[in-house]
């Protein structure tokens, strides 16, 4: 997903206007258009895998870094290094701020899956899978009842898309909890029980998709909000990982690779950003070739794209491994300066 995700917002960036007209692009974004929910699905099963609920300790640690992870996503939107000069802002850089993207409604989504885990216990895989389908049978309602224009604009974001939110929690939050019951039910289990289910499933939820799809046509839209898309997301999703699982118990080539920009993702997500569209640190290194690169071109700059991310991926990884106090004080250390410049900075 992390390959797909960069591969996407490359082409995005950097292909001339007039190739991404032709049915190749098309069809490129038609593979992309899998990479956030797989994002969202593979954050989720990753959550699960732990046997919960967790001791107080570890909720709270796991807490701590999710509010990390969201502090990171509110950052990569801030329009400016300066507090002052943000509370200023224009409502367009304001509804930008606000926007609920990838790695809010993780953050999100992952702390009420903590809430949920202390209040349910050993069956909050229940309770969150009902919380899943909830969220998916609400989303057609709440877009189309426009809700998100009667609330706050830190709230609205989360709503619907009409704030300018990519991933608002209805109803992406849904991926986010279903990869929580995968990973809890399916993560644990014997390989032939975990196989079996996960081809069941897979199975069924596309088969249901396709369904669901042709009875809610010209009802609901299908590319956002229907419960169709979700399902079948979420049941290629589950086979694709079945698939996974399998190249990785043969040894196939590059898995090592991708196992290290799995482990290592906020990273991914964060540099490859930067590199492509900049933020309040600095403008984008790449952004004197945006929209002006041909297929060629924009091939050789993937290529340098992911040699230099999972060069950062393997160093960050390695620091960790041989000093992880240090590089949590690194971490820590950063994070407190940038507070303090971005609170002090008068404008």
């Amino acid at each position: 997903m992390a390959l797909v995700m960069v591969q996407g917002h490359v082409s995005d960036a950097l292909l001339r206007a007039d190739i991404r007209t032709t049915p190749l692009y098309q069809l490129e974004i038609l593979f992309h258009g899998s990479t956030a929910p797989g994002f969202l699905f593979a954050s989720g099963f990753v959550a699960g895998l732990p046997r919960a609920p967790l001791s107080l300790r570890a909720s709270l640690r796991r807490a701590r870094r999710l509010l990390f992870v969201l502090g990171v996503g509110y950052a990569l939107h801030l329009p400016y290094f300066s507090l002052w000069k943000t509370l200023d802002a224009s409502p367009a850089q304001k509804a930008a701020l606000f926007a609920c993207d990838a790695l809010q409604v993780i953050a999100v989504t992952q702390l009420g899956v903590l809430l949920l885990q202390a209040a349910f216990g050993r069956r909050w895989t229940v309770a969150a899978g009902a919380l899943g389908v909830l969220i998916v049978a609400l989303s057609p309602m709440l877009w189309a009842a426009q809700v998100s224009e009667r609330l706050p604009p830190f709230l609205a974001a989360y709503v619907d898309n009409r704030t300018g939110s990519i991933f608002p929690v209805f109803p992406f939050a849904a991926f986010v909890l279903a990869g929580n019951v995968a990973g809890a039910l399916l993560g644990r289990q014997d390989p032939r029980v975990r196989h079996r289910r996960a081809l069941l499933f897979g199975a069924f939820a596309l088969v249901a998709g396709f369904v669901l799809a042709r009875l809610l046509e010209g009802r609901v839209d299908f590319w956002s909000v229907s419960p169709a898309y979700v399902l079948l997301r979420l049941g290629g999703l589950v086979l694709l990982l079945r698939l996974v699982e399998v190249a990785a118990a043969r040894g196939l080539p590059g898995i090592p690779m991708l196992a290290l920009l799995g482990r290592e993702t906020l990273l991914v997500f964060v540099l490859h950003l930067y590199l492509l569209f900049g933020g309040i640190v600095g403008a984008p290194p790449l952004g004197p070739w945006h929209g002006a690169l041909g297929l060629s071109a924009v091939a050789v700059v993937l290529a340098g794209m992911v040699l230099a991310l999972f060069v950062a991926a393997w160093l960050w990884r390695t620091a960790k491994h041989h000093a992880p106090q240090e590089t949590s004080f690194a971490l820590s250390f950063l994070t407190a300066a940038f507070l303090f410049e971005f609170v002090t900075r008068p404008w």
